[in-house]
């Protein structure tokens, strides 16, 4: 086939977007559209070439491998070498472990089944300090030259026709089935080939219908593409179902350039400017050295890398791209003498050779948990309280929506009780203090009962805009509340992330520390079909209102309530950050947050809290543990590697529950004791009658 520097072009426009997405260019909210469009890039150029050559009579399935691994292999292999000091280097335990996974799957084609099985999801904050993370689309296309020539030698016996046909039916159900997975099962319909498929075969159906070098030239569809490709890149954002149909703006805008774009065009002209087609050529290369770099980075940081870093780094993967592409991509893929392992013997024998030694490391870094001796005492010391969870977390922290709970679950009562008056109800924050509060309500012998469910406001009635959670919320509450009516439940604690779920908006400490978390918020299950969104006062001020009302409910039906006020947040992991610098030979592991912080982000629940009155409620200020105590103006995250309070960015370890617990015990206690007075009264005023 010809060669067309408006392709090249476009692979920049392609590659350039993702860069910027992945350094953390808010702009360009829609970067991850880059990736479709070298799907359609990609389906295009195999298809022609498998085109072409299947017309001259000489397509060979090996040649045709082999020019994929010399393509795709040595500059992968490269990078993956690269990748290992700094492994071991940086990296936690937990982080080496997963990183080996991933050598592994990316050695066997299957990075993206790996990231669809472990990851957050793509857009998770989490997924920025995986190496390999952008080795899924690799993968997805791997899976498609190893199957897509197979395909066309078994349908081309039925005719052009019957091949394309064919490529269209099965593209227009790859479609649909995006479409469907968008809405039922988002994180799996990003990763798997089934769901790209179309893209790569709108790809594939550009090349027959440009067979034997047709030219169709069109200035105003051609632009049109270019068009609707950008305004996806800064239109788009995290929260775009994806794929789905909004996925066909930017692969009908690959398809339009294609199509139409051809030399002499105004989009040609501007797609084949030395600058966009030498961006082009190593578009390759820069696309696997960026991700690497940028995690690595993110990773060695305590706190989230500044903008101007990230800028010098994506300049600096620019240099690597361009290194790589003329020493190892040019070498590899040239022909004539100056090949490298000039036969298809030697090329395809060589990387399995590799991709086994690669395996093999990876097998290690799995088997060795991490390779933890790689770390001093103090780090491990600090990471225990992140890896160590409560059994209270397991067994009474729920996260399905469960309905059916046989009341009371005896793992989640105080070991003395048979049942218990009081129960402690909320989200993670309430499952993350009640281990501690088992163990001191036991010790004191009073009884106490843990119902907690993960990403949920501790009542009936919401719903969570994320999606994993979002209708369980009000189905479990439903099931408590029934509960707490029915089994003469006396006094309740509240304890929950209130002020998450009215701003909706992770937690930023001023400081660097950014809470790797998507925006997670609440509103009214009677207001699920608007589809309010987080920066919606409206929304805020019912959520809010909500808040009180249910909390008077309680009061006004004669229950005690002991309301948790927020907790404060860290922003950053705690143990991570401690183990960082106890690896960076630190000494001082004392680490806090700004009290203002706290107020600012909580101000409105406070306030809301505060003006709620009645005999019956009880309250715990946990800033009053927190903040102010250790430090002034200051909200303690740890003193030293063996005194975390924190095991993740926001939720309270064991030592940090140990700060709270107390004040919630002794609400407790006080309620029982004047109950006992109160029954005393009553029976010395029943006596004297």
């Amino acid at each position: 086939m010809n060669y067309r520097r408006e392709i090249d072009g476009l692979r920049s426009v392609a590659v350039i977007p993702v860069v910027l997405f992945h350094a953390g260019f808010q702009q360009f909210s829609g970067g991850f559209v880059g990736v479709d469009i070298f799907f359609v890039i990609s389906g295009y150029l195999i298809t022609s070439i498998i085109i072409a050559e299947r017309d001259k009579g000489n397509f060979s399935l090996l040649k045709f491998y082999e020019r994929r691994a010399r393509r795709i292999l040595p500059v992968l292999f490269f990078v993956l070498a690269c990748c290992l000091p700094f492994a071991w280097a940086w990296m936690l335990p937990e982080q080496m472990a997963s990183f080996a996974r991933s050598i592994i799957a990316v050695c066997l084609f299957g990075s993206n089944f790996l990231f669809w099985h472990e990851s957050g999801g793509y857009f998770a904050a989490a997924s920025e300090e995986q190496p390999l993370l952008h080795t899924w689309s690799l993968a997805v296309e791997e899976q498609y030259y190893m199957l897509f020539p197979l395909f066309v030698m078994l349908i081309w016996r039925f005719g052009r026709r019957a091949l394309i046909s064919s490529i269209a039916a099965v593209a227009l159900a790859s479609l649909l089935l995006a479409q469907y997975g968008s809405v039922n099962f988002e994180t799996a319909n990003f990763y798997l080939p089934n769901t790209r498929a179309w893209e790569l075969l709108a790809g594939s159906l550009c090349a027959f219908l440009l067979t034997g070098g047709k030219h169709y030239k069109s200035n105003i569809l051609s632009l049109a593409g270019l068009a609707i490709i950008v305004f996806s890149i800064f239109d788009y954002d995290q929260t775009t179902p994806f794929p789905s149909l909004y996925a066909l703006v930017p692969v009908l805008g690959a398809v339009l350039i294609i199509l139409f774009g051809s030399q002499g065009t105004l989009t040609a002209r501007l797609l084949s400017t030395r600058p966009m087609v030498g961006i082009g050529l190593i578009s390759y290369s820069l696309y696997l050295w960026h991700q690497p770099v940028f995690a690595f980075a993110r990773i060695r940081s305590i706190t989230e890398p500044s903008l101007v870093l990230m800028s010098i780094l994506a300049l600096a993967s620019v240099g690597l791209a361009y290194l790589s592409w003329r020493f190892i991509e040019t070498p590899f893929r040239t022909t004539g003498a100056a090949r490298l392992l000039p036969t298809p013997a030697r090329i395809l024998s060589a990387s399995g050779i590799t991709a086994l030694l690669f395996i093999g490391i990876g097998f290690y870094g799995t088997s060795s948990n991490g390779l933890q001796f790689r770390l001093p005492q103090t780090a491990l010391t600090a990471l225990a309280e992140q890896q160590h969870h409560d059994p209270v977390m397991d067994t009474c922290l729920f996260d399905k929506g469960e309905t059916s709970l046989p009341h009371p679950v005896r793992e989640c009562l105080t070991k003395h009780s048979a049942s218990s008056k009081t129960i402690l109800i909320g989200d993670s924050h309430a499952g993350a203090l009640g281990g501690e509060a088992l163990r001191s309500f036991d010790a004191a012998n009073v009884d106490l009962y843990v119902m907690a469910h993960s990403a949920c406001v501790g009542f009936s009635g919401f719903y969570v805009s994320n999606p994993k959670y979002k209708l369980r919320c009000n189905p479990f509450f439903t099931g408590i509340e029934n509960y707490i009516r029915t089994s003469g439940m006396q006094t309740i604690i509240m304890a929950s992330r209130w002020s998450l779920y009215v701003d909706g908006t992770p937690f930023d400490n001023g400081e660097g520390g950014i809470e790797p978390l998507q925006p997670t918020y609440a509103d009214l299950l009677d207001r699920l079909d608007e589809h309010a969104k987080q920066d919606d006062p409206a929304r805020k001020a019912r959520v809010l209102t909500q808040y009180v009302e249910d909390i008077r409910a309680y009061l006004d039906s004669g229950h005690n309530v002991v309301l948790v006020y927020p907790i404060p947040e860290a922003g950053w992991n705690v143990p991570e950050i401690v183990a960082k610098s106890a690896m960076a030979g630190i000494r001082n592991l004392e680490f806090s947050t700004r009290y203002d912080r706290y107020q600012q982000r909580n101000g409105a629940v406070i306030a809301a809290f505060d003006a709620i009155s009645h005999p019956n409620l009880f309250r715990v200020r946990p800033a009053d543990y927190f903040c102010n105590s250790f430090l002034r103006d200051r909200c303690i995250n740890s003193l030293r590697a063996e005194k975390v309070f924190y095991f993740d960015d926001d939720h309270p370890s064991d030592s940090g529950a140990q700060l709270v617990v107390p004040a919630i015990l002794k609400a407790v206690k006080t309620i029982e004791a004047r109950n006992t007075g109160e029954a005393r009264n009553a029976g010395a005023a029943s006596a004297t009658q």
